[in-house]
């Protein structure tokens, strides 16, 4: 089943005013040195004591970086070993650095973040982790965590919501236009599926790492299955665009990512942790927590006018054959307007059947399955009764409206202030000194 992340790492997002949180680093500096694999270790946390970073007038010291790797095996619940140690630690420094660029530009801006309000930002993140006795550090230090590690974090991510909720809020300009394109579209896809999908996303850089990618893809599926959190592996593993809000890419529909995942996700169910899946840039973790109909009032009050193609089990046609000619019909028949005309030229042994309208909300599971995700005038894949073949037609949708033109704004602005928020970390990060001084201890 699908773990909820824990807050403590991976879910201030949740615990802060602004949904803006990027968190990641494109590439490091090239200047950037790790330590040489020695046999039967994972040396690059073989570091010499003092300075790991320099970014801008800001230092990150080794004892920094380890005590965050200690932190995020502690909340992701991977097991604490030389293999995830090594991966884990570009991303810690990663963070770091963004953390740095974060705490800098909110400083530069007069910002200020108080004891006060970094003690209940903690205190929320015991209460809603169920922290025994509700006591952040004594949780950590009871794991070996130095409590520092956390409010380093915390205090990062706190100054950089307020950042941009003074920088960037006040620049989102949201038009009539917008709303009106937004409208259209909810029209057009209603009364179709979609997910709340977490990802993880671990890219193939070379043809030569493909196995050891797909190996350790794998390994991150064995462990969420057997406890680890998923937003918390995804925050620190994947290379994806969620990987900042523990791999959240929130609701998608089938037809939007990889045909590769599309074809995953349709077999999932909420909760469901599956994969990995390969695609042409590398291996996809999927994780479901929702799905939905999309409507603008009840899904069970949308109406659809279906039709079906049948053709019946013979001895001219084995089951194998059928199906095939199914396929065939479905890719290229399109709209239900004349069809009985262009089966009978097309397809002569295939009747045509108009089922009248229907409401989904009275329409039996495998029918709602079936024609809910269909654009208007498209088949659904073929399906099997127990007289023949058929493939069921969309052709017409009937969408009672309740357009809530505020939440639409909302949304958008939610998107646009993202959008805006990780521009300004890139601009930031650009236009830094780093110095990364990692070497390996003697």
């Amino acid at each position: 089943m699908l773990k909820r992340l824990p807050l403590f790492l991976c879910g201030l997002a949740l615990l802060l005013s602004a949904p803006a949180q990027a968190q990641r680093v494109d590439q490091l500096p090239s200047q950037a040195r790790f330590p040489p694999q020695k046999k039967g270790e994972s040396s690059i946390l073989r570091l010499a004591e003092g300075v790991a970073v320099v970014v801008n007038e800001s230092v990150i010291s080794t004892g920094d970086v380890l005590d965050r790797l200690d932190l995020a095996l502690l909340s992701s619940g991977v097991p604490n070993v030389p293999e995830v140690r090594q991966r884990l630690f570009p991303q810690i420094v990663r963070a770091l650095i963004e953390e740095q660029l974060q705490l800098q530009e909110g400083e530069k801006l007069g910002i200020d973040v108080s004891d006060d309000e970094l003690q209940k930002a903690l205190g929320k993140l015991a209460q809603d982790n169920k922290i025994p006795s509700g006591d952040m550090e004594v949780f950590l230090k009871s794991n070996n965590v130095p409590p520092s590690a956390l409010r380093a974090q915390v205090k990062a991510a706190l100054m950089w919501s307020k950042v941009v909720m003074r920088e960037v809020r006040p620049r989102i300009d949201i038009g009539d236009e917008e709303i009106d394109a937004a409208v259209e579209a909810l029209k057009e896809n209603a009364g179709k599926q979609e997910y709340m999908v977490s990802e993880i996303f671990l890219e193939i850089e070379t043809p030569e790492n493909e196995e050891q990618v797909r190996v350790f893809s794998q390994k991150l599926v064995d462990q969420i299955k057997e406890g680890a959190v998923f937003g918390a592996v995804a925050r620190q593993f994947s290379q994806g665009t969620g990987a900042g809000t523990g791999g959240d890419i929130g609701w998608v529909r089938v037809g939007e990512l990889a045909p590769e995942v599309d074809e995953l996700l349709l077999t999932m169910k909420v909760g469901d942790v599956a994969g990995p899946v390969r695609s042409e840039a590398g291996y996809h973790i999927l994780g479901v927590r929702d799905r939905r109909v999309i409507s603008f009032g009840d899904p069970e009050k949308i109406k659809v006018n279906v039709g079906q193609a049948f053709r019946a089990f013979s001895n001219q046609i084995d089951k194998d054959e059928l199906f095939l000619e199914a396929k065939n019909l479905r890719a290229k028949v399109k709209g239900c307007e004349g069809i009985e005309e262009k089966l009978k030229a097309s397809y002569p042994a295939w009747s045509w059947q108009d089922l009248g309208e229907v409401a989904l909300g009275d329409a039996p599971p495998w029918l709602f399955e079936k024609v809910s995700a269909l654009q208007k005038g498209a088949g659904s894949e073929p399906m099997a009764t127990d007289k023949g073949a058929a493939v069921l037609f969309l052709c017409s949708r009937s969408v009672p409206e309740n357009i809530d033109r505020d939440a639409i704004r909302n949304a958008i602005g939610a998107e646009k202030l993202e959008r805006m928020a990780q521009r300004l970390l890139r601009d930031l990060r650009r236009d830094a000194f780093l110095d990364i001084r990692l070497k390996a201890a003697p």
